[in-house]
């Protein structure tokens, strides 16, 4: 509350430096200069010349960073204050001239500046003393790598007054000992590498918040963490094992909020529909329709500016609308879930309806969904670098550690953190934003990071923005120079304005993005990020796992091998018994184990034994284990990879009896698995081992000594079509590359048969061995990676990126998480686990790589369509500014009237509507697209200047042959450039959106040709339609007009299509 105060004080101080350097200009002008005007209207309206400058002021001021009290320095806000008066008053100073048509006495604005500079001054005193009266200095940090000094930059950037530099360090010291920025306000970062940075910036960020709230809730957690089991229980009128009633949950969920920590508004259609009037083009037009009526007295005329306004206002509002619900019914189907146990049975719910005194199970790949305190749990690791930014696992556990910080409360799981390794069950103590995560949501703004996609967008929407207003205040002081009519110069500029401001760019931009998500929707594709499409685009690298993707997914047991390499029961026992008690996700290696072993009457023969623990899977260990009971004996059975297996085994099982494992009989292994992996088998190793130390809990460390007993393979045969999809990808400039934790050998086998080149594959052992620009080299001559674990992966995403590449990946596991929110896009399915698919932009409702590549292509298509607009509106745009600077000196009138001009924005933006939905060329889509706005000011200055040739050739027309040049024939000559200049912009559409010859080699979509043909036809008939309202200034052409048009065109046609072939010759490409 205090700091909205205080935002308000700050912008009241800033509106009073508006004020006060706007009264002596107001004093100047009613005391000395307005008396001096000719015409009596502007005696009457000096407010509108106050107003002017107050306008002129405040943007220059903006531009010149003149108000910024918290970073400036007095000197430099005096400077620039002065500065931006010096400009104001100058541009007022030729209005006046204008107004007074002759040389006004310049000493009444000499005195105002000079008396502007002194109000400027004690301004920026005062506001600079009292701010940093209310905001003391920061104690501040400086940590450093490639420099030091910034200490002294803080001094000579008078910045000295905020930061209270208490010391610096280096930032290897720091992150060896993060503790000594406690107590730190504000951290100053000089070169530091991203890596480090990101470590020291969360720890800012969790101590920054421990200071508001920290405390508070590690006491209530703690007191929690250290009550028994049955109290908890109690306390939420929850069961272990029944879970919450019905009763109880329909209770919670009426006065409990629901379990989210990002509140995200709803809209109705009203909302959108009063926005969709809040638009530059639309209050242009009112102003220009209240003066059309209380200055022309011209009803109609005012009737049909109005009515432009609703019909602009009334496209954007079913345009918006219906990108808005799109979105909204899209994101009703991307919703995490949660195991619970409810009235005795578990079932899954969605994470947002979890309420207190839930029981949650916690497996490999569950994000916790909720504050949990742990009730049981075994070999439970979580990952909590969300809040820490350290990536190492820490242990939990269902007993309580005191500990003086929150995220070492050992049986307490914070909200967003996920697990990596183990099980546990849990009940929920904390929901939404009770949770330490949602008090997160409610201090930190949580604002993603720009994307390139939004960063090209703001720098041409700056630029725009400039460019508009300098364009603006030229065409606004040539015109009222030559017609010495200000209000009219000002509705003037404000048209043009508008006119070359591209204002449909975002509506454009986000029906594309949706158009985008709605084709892929049907194309089993969901968008989670909807600016991810233009990235899926933009993808030259693909990396994907084998199984699933390029593999048929329905992995079938083949075989089951003792050490001799022949078939045996037992081993098939063995692999029952493990995939069958084991509580984690079942993979597709244990169905296919359980649906053997039930075809083959295994469950029948096991029913004696009973589990009695298991160790849970994990991907350093790469290993799982059951610990079960039979006839007093206890036997743990391990599965996993064949090479850790043979790690952990001293002895091998041969005919019943064990003997040691030679070097010779693990060669024989090895050998017999290499067989099988080059037929396309997943070998999947067993051991065994009898044990019990008299106490029925078992750990990793028990998983040694063991005995080999052989293994089971699988056959997962590729797909048919992905040979095909693989090559299309190619074609269309992606390299696909395997990144898997299987064997090399079986994945050269199905890189093989879906022709992927395997002529060198390289496994995680290999990259662990190389330096970063060794595997950088590597990386582009290899597309197979075996025996992978995630770091791995998740560096050979990153040395891509680094390597220049936009890198997609595809994974479903929690070993695919690191590399799926690393990569530039991240994709997986909808059966992934949850912490794969929060960090996935892209998920699959089918695991099939032609589903990438179709959103590749849709990718490519939504960048071509607004890169196609962009070209089109500033080409045009800037093309119109010519011509409008070049009419404005030459013509004794206007070329068109402010209301003509807002009629052509608008039919000619009509016209372009249907662009989201236009075909774009196969040439255009066969290379990668990164969001690349370069080119923008390249063809802009090309393409500008060859229409504005055009308009001079019809101004010449308009002039010599027809006749069009004094002040009587004025309103012929505007309607005459307002037919021509609409009908060649609409046309030329079709020639901007194509490298090809339009209409032969290149056709638009249906609806956009429609559009530009309605379009046309309406610019002919409107002057028909409105010659006889006054406002319109329109008349009926004669028959040798439109002759002289057909042939401006025809030239326009022809000289665009030589200008593309040299620009294309040149530049290398069109759009």
């Amino acid at each position: 509350m205090k700091k909205i105060e205080h935002n308000i004080a700050l912008r009241l101080v800033k509106a009073l430096n508006l004020i006060l350097m706007t009264a002596p200009f107001a004093a100047c002008w009613y005391v000395y200069y307005s008396e001096r005007t000719v015409s009596p209207y502007y005696a009457k309206g000096n407010w509108l010349i106050v107003a002017l400058f107050a306008i002129i002021y405040f943007s220059y001021g903006k531009i010149f960073d003149g108000f910024l009290v918290s970073i400036n320095r007095i000197s430099e806000m005096v400077y620039s204050q002065t500065l931006a008066a010096i400009i104001s008053d100058g541009i007022m100073y030729i209005i006046t001239w204008l107004l007074m048509k002759h040389l006004p006495n310049i000493v009444p604005m000499l005195l105002l500046l000079v008396v502007q500079l002194v109000i400027s001054i004690l301004w920026c005193i005062c506001a600079h003393t009292w701010y940093f009266k209310t905001n003391k200095p920061q104690k501040s940090a400086i940590i450093y790598n490639a420099r030091e000094g910034m200490e002294r930059l803080i001094g000579e950037y008078g910045m000295d007054k905020k930061f209270k530099v208490v010391f610096e360090v280096k930032s290897d010291a720091c992150i060896a000992d993060l503790s000594m920025l406690d107590g730190i306000e504000t951290v100053f970062l000089s070169g530091i590498h991203s890596h480090d940075r990101n470590i020291i910036l969360k720890y800012c960020v969790l101590k920054g918040i421990s200071i508001k709230y920290d405390k508070k809730i590690l006491e209530k957690y703690t007191n929690i963490a250290q009550k028994s089991k049955d109290e908890i229980l109690n306390e939420f009128n929850s069961h272990i094992e029944k879970g919450l009633s019905s009763k109880i949950i329909e209770e919670k969920h009426k006065n409990d909020e629901k379990n989210i920590v990002v509140k995200e508004e709803k809209h109705s259609w009203f909302y959108f529909f009063i926005n969709s009037f809040k638009d530059k083009f639309i209050f242009i037009l009112i102003v220009l329709a209240i003066i059309n009526k209380f200055v022309g007295d011209d009803t109609l005329g005012t009737i049909i500016i109005l009515a432009i306004g609703f019909a602009s206002a009334l496209i954007r509002f079913f345009q918006d609308y219906s990108t808005y619900k799109f979105n909204q019914s899209l994101k009703s189907k991307l919703f995490s879930t949660a195991t619970v146990i409810r009235n005795g049975k578990e079932k899954n719910i969605k994470t947002e309806d979890i309420v207190l005194g839930d029981i949650v199970h916690l497996n490999a790949g569950s994000i916790i969904p909720a504050d949990v305190m742990i009730l049981e749990s075994k070999d439970l690791f979580l990952n909590q670098s969300v809040f820490t930014g350290e990536s190492a696992p820490i242990e939990k556990k269902d007993s309580y550690i005191p500990s003086n910080e929150i995220f070492s409360l050992s049986n307490i799981c914070l909200m967003g953190t996920s697990v990596i390794s183990g099980k546990a069950t849990g009940v929920v103590i904390s929901t939404g934003f009770s949770t330490y995560l949602g008090n997160m949501g409610k201090q930190i703004d949580n604002k993603k990071e720009i994307t390139n996609f939004e960063k090209g967008m703001n720098n041409i929407t700056k630029l725009l923005i400039k460019y508009m207003l300098v364009v603006s205040i030229a065409v606004f002081i040539i015109y009222a120079l030559i017609r010495k009519d200000v209000l009219e110069a000002i509705l003037f500029a404000l048209s043009v304005a508008v006119g070359i401001t591209p204002t449909m760019l975002p509506m454009i931009v986000n029906v594309n993005l949706t158009k985008g998500t709605k084709t892929l929707a049907k194309k089993k594709t969901l968008v989670k990020n909807i600016q991810s499409i233009q990235n899926l685009g933009a993808i030259d690298v693909l990396c994907t796992d084998k199984t699933g993707t390029l593999t048929l997914d329905k992995i079938v047991l083949q075989k089951y091998i003792n050490v001799e390499g022949k078939e045996d029961l037992s081993i098939l026992e063995y692999a029952y018994l493990n995939s069958y008690y084991g509580t984690g996700m079942k993979n597709l290696v244990d169905k296919a184990v359980i649906t053997y072993g039930n075809e083959h009457n295994i469950k029948e023969k096991i029913v004696d034994y009973e589990k009695v623990d298991e160790i849970p899977f994990d991907y350093t260990r790469k290993i799982m284990s059951v610990v079960v009971k039979h006839d007093d004996h206890y036997r743990i059975i391990t599965k996993g990879a064949l090479e850790e297996i043979l790690k952990r085994c001293t002895t091998v099982k041969i005919n019943g009896e064990h003997k040691d494992l030679t070097q010779n009989m693990i060669a024989n292994i090895n050998s017999n698995a290499k067989d099988l992996a080059l037929q396309g088998m997943q070998v999947i190793a067993l051991a065994s081992k009898r044990e019990y130390s008299g106490k029925d809990i078992f750990n990793s460390s028990d998983e040694s000594e063991m005995v080999f007993i052989g293994f089971v393979a699988f056959l997962d045969p590729p797909k048919k079509d992905v040979k095909t999809t693989i090559k299309n990808l190619k074609e269309y400039g992606v390299t696909t590359k395997i990144l898997t934790g299987d064997n090399q050998y079986a994945t050269e086998n199905v890189s093989r048969l879906v022709g992927i080149p395997n002529d060198k594959i390289l496994t995680g052992s290999d990259i662990d061995k190389m330096s970063d620009d060794e595997l950088s080299k590597q990386v582009e001559d290899v597309d197979i990676f075996a025996r992978m674990n995630p770091l791995q992966k998740e560096r050979i995403i990153t040395i891509l990126k680094k390597n220049g590449h936009v890198v997609g990946y595809m994974g479903d596991g929690v070993n695919d998480a690191p590399s799926l929110h690393n990569a530039d896009v991240g994709i997986c399915v909808n059966t992934a686990t949850d912490i794969a698919k929060e960090a996935s932009d892209i998920i699959l409702l089918e695991k099939n790589l032609k589903v990438v590549f179709n959103g590749v292509v849709e990718g490519r298509k939504v960048y071509g369509n607004i890169i196609k607009y962009m070209k089109m509106a500033l080409s045009s745009d800037f093309g119109d500014v010519f011509s409008i600077f070049i009419a404005s000196i030459f013509l004794p009138f206007l070329p068109l009237l402010p209301i003509q001009m807002l009629l052509q924005d608008f039919l000619y933006d009509f016209s372009q509507i249907a662009i989201p939905y236009d075909n774009v060329d196969k040439e255009f889509l066969l290379k990668p697209r990164k969001w690349n706005t370069k080119g923008l000011g390249t063809f802009m200055n090309v393409m500008g200047p060859i229409s504005s040739i055009i308009d001079v050739l019809a101004f010449l027309a308009f002039w010599f042959i027809l006749g069009y040049n004094n002040i009587a024939s004025e309103s012929y000559f505007q309607t005459a450039w307002f037919v021509e200049c609409l009908i060649s912009e609409t046309l030329i559409i079709h020639f901007v959106r194509t490298s090809k010859i339009p209409f032969v080699q290149s056709r638009a979509n249906p609806i956009l040709t429609a559009l530009t043909m309605v379009t046309i036809i309406g610019t002919i008939i409107t002057p028909i339609l409105f010659h006889n309202i006054s406002s319109f200034h329109f008349e009926i052409l004669p028959p040798l007009y439109y002759l002289i048009v057909i042939g401006l065109t025809a030239l326009y046609v022809v000289l665009v299509q030589i200008v593309k072939k040299i620009y294309i010759r040149k530049v290398g490409e069109w759009l």
